[in-house]
C-alpha cells in the first residue's frame, strides 16, 4: 500500500513568503534605487548598512540585479577583489575590450549603468573584506601561473622597440598634434594582459575618472575644464602581442621608424580605441583622414597624390544632349495624343 509523502506546509510558505518578500524589494528598489544610492554616497554612518541593500547587474546576473552578497557566494576561491565596469549601457559594456580576459577565466564584474552606481562602489571602497576595483584602470592584476609571468616578460623585452616608439608618437600627438586640446595625457604604451580579441584597449590611471565619469562630469555646466582634464587621469595603451596588426606594425618599426605606413595606423588605433573605451576625441577630422589615407593605400592609390578633375569622354555630352531631345520629343507627341483624346 502507497503511502503519500506529506510536504511541510510551513516549509512552502517559507518559499513563498521569502518570493513575495523579493518581489516587494524590487518594487521598492525600481522607485526608491536613486536614493540608496545617493546615501550611500553622503552618508557615512550608514553607508556600510546601505550597501546590504544595492543591487546591480553583473556578467552572470542574466539581465536580472542582484546584491554584493550574491556576488560574493559566486567568487573563485583566488579571488581577491570584486571587479565592476561603467559605460552608458550594458550592451556597450559587454563589447568592451576591457571585459575580454574576465569573460575568459569566468569571472564575474558588476556592470554600472547608472551615474550614480560607480561614485557609491568608490565611496563603499569594499565589501565584506573585498576590495573593489575596476577592469577599466591600470594595474588590473590577475592569477597568474609562473610560466605564463615568464612568457610575459619574454614578450615585453621583445615588444620594447615598438611601445617605446609608439609611446613617443602619442606623446607628439596629444601634446602638440591634432590631439593638443583634448586633454588626454600618455602615461605609458604597454603590452596588455586584459585582451584576447581586440588590438588594443586604453585604460586610465588607477585615481582618474572612468570615461563614464568623465562625461558626467563634462555634462555639468558648473564643471571647469580644465579641472576635469586634471582629474582624468593619465591614459595608459595597452596592445595586444598576439593581434596580427599589432605583429605588422612591430615588425615595420623595427625595419624603419619613419615608416608613415605605421604612423598613421599607430595613431588610427589609438583614437579608435579611445572612442571604443568611451572616452572623446577632440578632433575627429583628424581620426577621419588618417582613416582615408589607409583606405587609399589598402586600394592602391597614392594618398599624396594632389586632386584633379576629371576628365569627360569625349562625345558623352552630344549622347545626353541627344538623349535629352529624344525624351522632349516623346513627351510632346504625348501631349499632343492627350489633346486629341479630348
Amino acid at each position: 500500500m502507497r503511502t503519500k509523502m506529506k510536504t511541510n506546509p510551513r516549509r512552502k510558505r517559507k518559499k513563498k513568503d521569502k518570493k513575495d518578500e523579493d518581489s516587494t524589494w524590487l518594487k521598492f528598489w525600481k522607485e526608491f534605487s536613486k536614493n540608496l544610492k545617493m546615501g550611500c554616497y553622503e552618508d557615512d554612518s550608514n553607508r556600510s548598512k546601505i550597501s546590504k541593500l544595492l543591487l546591480f547587474t553583473s556578467t552572470k546576473s542574466d539581465g536580472k540585479e542582484i546584491n554584493l552578497d550574491k556576488y560574493l557566494d559566486r567568487m573563485q576561491e583566488s579571488q581577491e577583489s570584486i571587479y565592476y565596469m561603467s559605460g552608458e549601457s550594458l550592451e556597450i559594456m559587454k563589447k568592451a575590450p576591457a571585459l575580454q580576459i574576465f569573460l575568459k577565466k569566468d569571472i564575474e564584474v558588476l556592470m554600472l549603468s547608472d551615474h550614480l552606481d560607480e561614485p557609491c562602489i568608490q565611496k563603499l571602497a569594499d565589501y565584506e573584506g573585498k576590495k573593489f576595483v575596476s577592469i577599466q584602470k591600470a594595474d588590473v592584476k590577475l592569477e597568474e601561473t609562473e610560466e605564463e609571468k615568464k612568457r610575459f616578460t619574454k614578450l615585453k623585452d621583445m615588444y620594447k622597440p615598438l611601445s617605446d616608439w609608439w609611446k613617443e608618437k602619442l606623446t607628439e600627438l596629444t601634446e602638440k598634434g591634432a590631439m593638443k586640446e583634448a586633454g588626454v595625457k600618455i602615461e605609458k604604451v604597454e603590452l596588455s594582459k586584459r585582451l584576447t580579441d581586440s588590438p588594443v584597449v586604453v585604460v586610465t590611471s588607477q585615481f582618474g575618472y572612468s570615461a563614464q565619469q568623465e562625461k558626467v562630469m563634462k555634462a555639468q555646466s558648473f564643471q571647469n575644464k580644465d579641472q576635469v582634464n586634471m582629474m582624468s587621469g593619465r591614459k595608459t595603451l595597452e596592445i595586444n602581442p598576439n593581434h596580427p596588426v599589432v605583429v605588422d606594425l612591430l615588425s615595420k618599426v623595427k625595419a624603419d621608424k619613419e615608416d608613415k605606413a605605421a604612423l598613421d595606423t599607430a595613431q588610427v588605433l589609438f583614437q579608435t580605441a579611445l572612442i571604443e573605451s568611451g572616452y572623446e576625441i577632440a578632433d575627429p577630422s583628424a581620426l577621419v583622414n588618417r582613416v582615408y589615407r589607409l583606405m587609399s593605400k589598402e586600394l592602391g592609390v597614392d594618398p599624396d597624390a594632389p586632386l584633379k578633375e576629371v576628365e569627360v569622354p569625349e562625345g558623352e555630352e552630344e549622347e545626353e544632349e541627344a538623349d535629352d531631345d529624344d525624351k522632349d520629343e516623346d513627351d510632346s507627341e504625348d501631349e499632343k495624343g492627350q489633346k486629341e483624346e479630348l
